[in-house]
């Protein structure tokens, strides 16, 4: 149930992502085409891609935790008794990452929201929710990846 949700999600965050990478392409294109062919820059173009970007990034790390495919170091062997130690020890630091995403970046939310963009005209807090979510799609994820765990554990 879990791995259907999370790969239903995983879904329409790729097709967000997509569609707000090809509109960070787009807004700088237009921010180097009007300040160099046109001699006329856009001052907004530069609030616009810093929040496209952070979608983007924040989004994309989401992504890349439930397919395992930020770095990994291997520094233990990956037989024996103390196997499950890295395991633990990353699921431990997973669910502290995911607390910090979560929690402060609720608070960064809350005070961008009460800040406006100058040359966009909106909320800050377009700015900073891209982080509590990201802290969400991976605590998603990471649910999963326990439920997996405990699965080949007890099918042992």
């Amino acid at each position: 149930m879990l791995t259907r949700l999370n790969t239903f999600v995983e879904g329409l965050v790729g097709w967000l992502m997509a569609a707000a990478f090809a509109a960070l392409i787009g807004v700088v294109a237009l921010q180097v085409l009007a300040r160099n062919v046109f001699a006329m820059p856009m001052i907004w173009t530069l609030d616009a891609a810093q929040i496209l970007f952070a979608w983007c990034i924040f989004l994309g790390a989401g992504i890349a935790f439930r397919r395992g495919a930020h770095y990994c170091v291997d520094l233990w062997p990956p037989s024996g008794p103390l196997a499950r130690v890295p395991a633990v020890c990353a699921f431990i630091a997973s669910g502290v990452v995911v607390y910090v995403l979560i929690w402060h970046g609720l608070e960064m939310a809350e005070i961008g929201a009460r800040r406006q963009s100058q040359t966009l005209g909106i909320s800050l807090y377009w700015n900073f929710v891209p982080i509590p979510i990201s802290g969400v799609l991976i605590g998603l994820a990471l649910l999963e990846q326990i439920e997996g765990l405990v699965r080949r554990t007890a099918a042992k």
